[in-house]
């Protein structure tokens, strides 16, 4: 297995990439606050992800609020947020990590973990941020750092999950 250099392969994701000497930096398509204060419990059984308000079941999508930029940022208050970044297609040889930027950690804006990118998955993907403080960041900023490694062999199971070809 070894890592792929950010020039070969930032060809695999769209949207405002850059690319760096061990992966490609991300910028979020679109960011929505999930209002954690109008929900009961977040249910994850099989096929059923979402959340309950008040018995009733609530689609994963159909509850999330929608930010939009100010004058160029992003201005986001405490809370936990689905950050959305443009398409990307991982090939069958291939699976990739995402880490959020150092300087994001460093700062103490934000709490995420990182996802893995099974071979043959392709979407418009997203993490879950904790945001623990007021965070204003410029839109061109990038959020992840997206690494690429190469598989010993190609793999003949590809991704076929619930998140395929995820669009937003």
């Amino acid at each position: 297995m070894s890592i792929l250099l950010g020039k070969d392969i930032i060809h695999f994701h769209e949207g405002k990439v850059k690319a760096q000497p061990a992966g490609i930096d991300v910028t979020p398509k679109a960011i929505f606050r999930i209002p954690v204060e109008k929900v009961d419990y977040a249910i994850f059984d099989g096929k059923t992800r979402g959340y309950v308000i008040n018995g009733e079941f609530i689609p994963l999508t159909d509850l999330l609020e929608k930010v939009e930029p100010k004058d160029g940022y992003w201005v986001l208050d405490p809370g936990i947020y689905y950050i959305v970044f443009p398409k990307v297609k991982i090939p069958s040889n291939y699976i990739a990590l995402a880490f959020p930027r150092s300087t994001l950690n460093r700062l103490g804006l934000i709490k995420c973990q990182t996802a893995v990118f099974d071979p043959g998955y392709e979407g418009e993907y997203n993490q879950t941020w904790y945001v623990p403080m007021r965070l204003k960041i410029s839109v061109d900023e990038a959020w992840i750092q997206l690494v690429f490694f190469e598989l010993k062999e190609e793999s003949k199971d590809l991704y076929k999950g619930h998140w395929q070809n995820e669009k937003y």
